[in-house]
């Protein structure tokens, strides 16, 4: 049996994500739920030392609130494998292993890939491999090892690097790390911030490495590497990022910048990773036509609404909302189609349209098994222009991009700061850059109709 312990501060979050992929599971399963709405547990450590010494299964699932499991046998399957697998002290769903130049060929992951770089596909585990570290979003223990080694509640005494301070712990022991093939989903909105941006990480970062540096020179998890030379250039952008954001803004700075104030807005093929998801809006409807994304989208509440339907069907009473935003849609559809599109989402705005697009046209065939991810046309900043759209540049010099808009000159650091420091040039001159933002303002004709 499998024993479930997570720790949780939303009960909303809980209940659509882990709670209710777990209603339909065949295997017989203990629940262990701590509360933590109110603070009471200062660490995840504290916490999930606590849950697993009330588990009485042979092994324990220690597991994020926001964690979706994709299929009703999913925890008869994970007994199925982790029985198979001698000497193990802790197996995930999402791990780096030390061997590989690139960090792509280090990932080892069986999760869902939504936001994933393609190349990174060559890691979808289909059996158990061993790896360096896990990721905190999903660990399984048996029972046994952790009555040996608990989570180290006083070197890691907040909410990060736990996960990976227990693998590296273990292997001292001689004990092995894996990734397993079990499919779920992380529904988290992490993708959408920088590393640097996280609070305390780098705390406990810095406090994994000076435990393990004699082992290991550099250590691989799913948020970074980390060496020496990495927790130096992440304590400087500590220092430097806030300013460095507001004198070279990203385009989801910029979407926050010209959506505040709005109480509502529409999100037209609005996915997983939503823009709103940096914004304060108090009321929100997501739109799309693949499932998958908006199910996931949904898990995560980044809209108080979901349509699954297609964007270029479905219908709103005029002025309906305050925003309307359509964030690298218009490259999806044919060219007579956008501008369709354009002049309804206009329809349904009190205030603003907002919507993002490569500038030209950028070469995409399907991924993700969605097939709607191809691109069919290409926008130009005068096209966005002759249709009444004030037009801004991001993502820096579009000369700097190549295949699928990626870096193309090493190494990629450097040049993406490069391409960051242009971000004022190509706000002003949009020819020049890689992505455009184009923004049309609406005189409110009619009261809001809610």
């Amino acid at each position: 049996m499998i024993s479930v312990v997570c720790v949780y501060n939303n009960e909303d979050i809980l209940k659509v994500a882990l709670l209710r992929s777990l209603q339909g599971q065949t295997a017989t399963f203990q629940s262990v739920l701590l509360d933590n709405r109110d603070g009471r547990y200062k660490s995840a450590a504290q916490a999930l030392n606590e849950g697993g010494r009330a588990a009485t299964g042979d092994f324990i699932m220690f597991v994020h609130q926001d964690m979706w499991l994709a299929s009703d046998t999913w925890l008869e399957e994970a007994e199925t494998i982790l029985r198979t697998l001698p000497d193990l002290a802790v197996a995930g769903v999402a791990g780096m292993s030390s061997a590989g130049r690139h960090w792509y060929e280090r990932m080892k992951f069986s999760i869902s890939g939504f936001g994933l770089d393609e190349r990174a596909e060559v890691g979808r585990v289909h059996k158990p491999e061993e790896v360096q570290t896990l990721d905190e979003c999903l660990l399984l223990v048996p029972r046994h090892v952790f009555e040996r080694l608990e989570f180290d509640e006083t070197g890691f005494d907040g909410w990060d690097c736990y996960g990976s301070d227990y693998c590296l712990s273990a292997k001292q022991m001689g004990l092995r790390v894996c990734v397993v093939p079990l499919p779920c989903s992380h529904c988290t909105s992490r993708a959408l911030y920088s590393i640097w941006q996280f609070k305390g990480l780098s705390k406990y970062q810095e406090r994994l490495y000076r435990k393990h540096k004699a082992n290991y020179k550099r250590i691989y998890t799913w948020m970074g590497t980390i060496s020496c030379m990495d927790l130096r250039l992440r304590s400087l952008m500590r220092v430097v990022g806030p300013p460095y954001l507001s004198l070279f803004p990203n385009v989801l700075v910029l979407i926050r910048k010209e959506l505040a104030g709005c109480e509502s807005a529409l999100d037209l093929g609005c996915g997983y990773h939503s823009a709103l998801r940096v914004c304060d809006i108090p009321f929100s409807v997501g739109v799309d036509l693949y499932q998958p994304p908006l199910l996931e989208s949904r898990r995560v509440g980044t809209h108080t609404q979901y349509l699954l339907g297609d964007i270029m069907r479905i219908a709103f009473k005029p002025r309906s909302f305050d925003a309307v935003i359509a964030t690298e849609v218009l490259e999806h559809l044919p060219a007579d189609q956008g501008v369709t599109l354009l002049r309804r989402m206009e329809e349904w705005a009190t205030r603003k349209v907002l919507i993002t697009t490569p500038n030209g046209y950028l070469e995409q065939e399907a991924y993700d098994n969605n097939p709607l991810q191809e691109h069919l046309s290409g926008w130009k900043p005068d096209d966005l222009r002759r249709l009444g759209f004030q037009v801004r540049g991001t993502g820096g010099l579009k000369v700097l991009r190549g295949d699928k808009g990626r870096i193309k000159y090493p190494p990629v650091f450097l040049w993406e700061r490069i391409s960051d420091l242009t971000q004022p040039l190509v706000y002003r001159f949009p020819k020049l850059a890689y992505q455009l933002m184009a923004i049309k303002l609406i005189a409110e004709a009619e009261p809001r109709p809610w």
